[in-house]
C-alpha cells in the first residue's frame, strides 16, 4: 500500500514548476504513519533516471521535496507502505525495465500462490529481470509481457490505448489467477505506467484521480505573477504548458476528477485522455 502521484506534460523545462503548483493538491502519504519508502522516475537528455529512498525519511516528504528540480515530460512517484519484501533498492517503486516505469498502489491478495503462475507465462529475459520480491514487480513483469506480445514493448510512439490495453489486461489476468487459488479478498490494483511519452493508469479496488493542468500562471517558484508583463520571456511558456497529472491521494480536490472504479485511464503523447473500462479494454 502508498501513495502514487504521475505527470505527463508538454514542456520539459517546467516539471519542477508543476511539482511546485501541486505540493497544495497531492499527498504521498496514506494515513497518520509516514511512508517506510519513497522513490521516483524520470526522463532526461534520452536516459530513465531513477531515486530511491528504500528506508524513507525523517517525516513525510511533499512531492517537490522528494523530486526536486528535474527537467522532464514524465515523472513517475511513488511512497511504499511496505506489505511484501525488505527495505531496499530492488523492491522500491518506481520498477524499471528499458524506457518503462511501472509502480503500483495495493496488494496481489493471495500472491504467493499466484506468483507460480505468473512466473510459468513470463519469457525468460523478463524473469531474469526481476530483482526484487514485490507483487508489484510481478505484475510489471506481466504487464511488458503482454507489450511484447503486441510487439510493442520497445515502440515509444506506441498508441497510448495499446498500454493502457495491456495493463487492463494485467488486472484481468491477476484477478483470474486470484480465483483460482480459491482468494476471496479483493486485490487492490491500481497500476500506473509510463514510457515517458504516453502514461496510463487502472482504478481497481483504492482511489485515483487525474488532473487536466493548463498554464502555470502565477508561479511561485519563478516569481512570475499576475503583473509580470507579457514580454518577460518566462511568461509565455507558464501560459502555454499542460499536462495530465494521476494521483491516488489528495489534500485538496481542485481539478482534479476521480477516476471511475474499474476503470483504465490512458494519456497520449499530445495529453489526449481516454477512460475505458477495464473490463472491455
Amino acid at each position: 500500500m502508498g501513495a502514487l502521484a504521475a505527470i505527463l506534460q508538454s514542456d520539459p523545462n517546467l516539471m519542477r514548476c508543476q511539482l511546485a503548483r501541486l505540493r497544495a493538491n497531492v499527498s504521498l502519504q496514506d494515513g497518520d504513519v509516514p511512508p517506510d519508502g519513497y522513490g521516483f522516475g524520470y526522463y532526461q537528455a534520452g536516459s530513465v533516471l531513477l531515486g530511491k529512498r528504500p528506508t524513507g525519511a525523517p517525516s513525510a516528504l511533499a512531492l517537490p521535496d522528494l523530486v526536486g528540480r528535474v527537467d522532464s515530460e514524465a515523472v513517475l512517484v511513488h511512497a511504499r507502505r511496505a506489505t511484501l519484501g525488505t527495505a531496499k533498492d530492488e523492491n522500491t517503486h518506481p520498477f524499471r525495465f528499458r524506457r518503462w516505469l511501472f509502480a503500483h498502489d495495493g496488494a496481489i491478495e493471495g500472491f504467493e500462490q499466484v506468483k507460480p503462475r505468473l512466473l510459468e507465462g513470463l519469457p525468460e529475459f523478463l524473469r531474469r529481470n526481476i530483482a526484487g520480491e514485490t507483487d508489484s514487480e510481478h505484475a510489471f513483469m506481466w504487464f511488458l509481457k503482454l507489450l511484447r506480445d503486441e510487439g510493442a514493448l520497445d515502440d515509444l510512439d506506441l498508441d497510448a490505448q495499446v498500454a493502457g490495453r495491456a495493463l487492463a489486461r494485467t488486472v484481468r489476468q491477476i484477478e483470474a489467477w486470484c480465483r483460482e487459488v480459491g482468494e476471496q479478498r479483493h486485490s487492490r490494483l491500481c497500476f500506473v505506467a509510463t514510457n515517458g511519452r504516453s502514461l496510463v493508469a487502472t482504478r481497481r479496488g483504492g482511489p485515483l484521480f487525474y488532473a487536466l493542468l493548463e498554464g502555470i500562471v502565477p508561479c511561485e517558484l519563478d516569481e512570475i505573477g499576475p503583473d509580470t508583463p507579457e514580454s518577460d520571456p518566462r511568461v509565455r511558456p507558464h501560459r502555454r504548458v499542460k499536462a495530465v497529472c494521476f494521483a491516488s491521494r489528495l489534500l485538496a480536490p481542485n481539478g482534479f476528477i476521480e477516476v471511475p472504479e474499474g476503470s483504465v485511464v490512458s494519456v497520449s503523447r499530445t495529453l489526449q485522455v481516454t477512460v475505458s473500462s477495464l473490463a472491455s479494454a
